[in-house]
């Protein structure tokens, strides 16, 4: 029986693209299948962390837009302060821009890639899988889901189970060029303000990227807190009030926002876009037969910080390495794959969210913390740039790190108690 492939990735997106990239780098046959034309505008604020860098095997130096150094945090929009690291804490760039040049690398190491094939479904058999596109099908001995959120490989494959999704908007907003290069080296990060959400500003090339994110179950306030995000650094958006949290892609070509405060001059918001973050909350089999997924595709988002490049690229590699070591013969399913991103990905995503439950529980009293402590700052750095993990912070408890489990587990009653009042009231007036 004959293959188009060895291998078919579907999606083409930093998981997709660098699980092409090493497997093509390695001589297996691939063949990558995107729905949209590249380059595309991808909703996403656009950070990058040095574990990310340290990940990808060639420099991003083009694509990076700006260098994070300083960031400036608030707590419910007050107890405003900002911290500065003398090293980078981290990038920032335009997906449009990362995903064109990691699909080109992949195209270059040997990947067959072809956009504008949208998958609609595949059937398993005993030797391989015939993958459908609204155009044609294709044959493959195993096939990656790396499309993103909503994905129809993993659907199909039966691996969505222990999903929590979150949502998040974003806002591409022009500003004052002074304004631009006095804040181009600066992060805002707003909070503790919606239970287990937040809101930030990163600064671009030409623009601001701005956004709010948090819970689904709160899609509904995800628009007044980005109103209030808004007015909070200086600004009121007058066209806010006619946005649908329903809706998935919104434009607003004309939108004027209006100076309050002289902190940023904005100017227009070029767009604004809504879009789940699926969060896996239990480890999981991440493979079913000869399918595998990756990155938002795995549920594979931080419940921290929604932050999901890093765990796209590292569990393509991973899908990819696993993939090379079933087709050399050395082993004969893929349950190493589910095994390494559990033991690795999943393992630090638990821990991350035993963080969040902690963090929503006394969210005042770890920004205070942050704000007067050295040692935490430095700690908080750490983390961000990936020279320390999430596991490692619960050996700051020191002799009481044996306690982490049941105080998380009792800040996790005191998150949802706090959710559930904020569904009742809502935001203060």
């Amino acid at each position: 029986m004959s293959f188009d492939a060895d291998v078919i990735v579907v999606g083409g997106g930093p998981a997709g693209s660098m699980a092409s990239f090493f497997l093509a780098a390695e001589g297996v046959s691939v063949i990558l299948l995107e729905k949209s034309a590249f380059p595309r505008y991808k909703v996403c604020g656009g950070g990058l962390t040095h574990k990310i860098l340290a990940e990808i095997p060639f420099d991003l130096s083009g694509t990076i837009e700006t260098t994070i150094r300083s960031i400036r945090f608030s707590h419910a929009f007050q107890h405003v302060f900002t911290r500065t690291s003398d090293e980078p804490m981290m990038y920032c760039t335009m997906r449009s821009d990362l995903d064109q040049f990691l699909l080109q690398k992949a195209a270059e190491a040997g990947t067959n890639v072809f956009t504008g094939e949208q998958v609609t479904g595949f059937i398993q058999e005993e030797n391989g899988i015939t993958i459908t596109t609204k155009a044609r099908s294709y044959r493959s001995r195993l096939l990656i889901g790396a499309e993103g959120a909503s994905g129809i490989v993993s659907r199909v494959a039966g691996l969505r189970d222990s999903i929590e999704q979150g949502l998040a908007w974003e806002a591409e907003v022009t500003a004052d060029p002074d304004d631009l290069k006095t804040y181009a080296q600066t992060v805002f990060l707003d909070w503790g303000t919606l239970p287990g959400g937040y809101a930030w500003v990163f600064p671009k090339k030409d623009h601001f990227s701005i956004g709010v994110g948090g819970p689904a179950v709160f899609s509904k306030q995800m628009m007044p807190y980005y109103d209030r995000f808004m007015s909070s650094i200086g600004v009121q958006n007058p066209q806010s009030s006619v946005l649908s949290p329903q809706s998935s892609v919104l434009s607003l070509q004309s939108s004027v926002l209006r100076p309050q405060t002289s902190d940023i001059r904005f100017k227009e918001t070029l767009s604004i876009h809504s879009w789940p973050i699926p969060i896996r909350t239990k480890k999981s089999r991440f493979h079913n037969g000869h399918v595998l997924v990756t990155g938002d595709s795995a549920g594979l988002g931080d419940p921290l910080t929604g932050e999901g490049i890093y765990y796209a690229v590292r569990s393509g590699k991973l899908a990819a390495g696993a993939c090379m070591e079933y087709l050399s013969g050395k082993t004969g399913d893929l349950d190493v794959y589910s095994q390494k991103v559990n033991d690795e990905l999943m393992a630090e995503l638990l821990e991350a969210n035993r963080i969040k439950h902690l963090f929503n529980a006394v969210p005042l009293k770890i920004h205070s913390f942050v704000r007067d402590s050295d040692r935490a700052w430095r700690a908080f750095g750490k983390v961000l740039r990936g020279e320390r993990w999430y596991k490692d912070v619960r050996n700051g408890f020191g002799k009481w790190k044996h306690l982490w489990p049941l105080v998380c587990f009792l800040a996790g009653i005191i998150e949802k108690r706090k959710e559930v009042n904020f569904l009742k009231k809502g935001f203060r007036a």
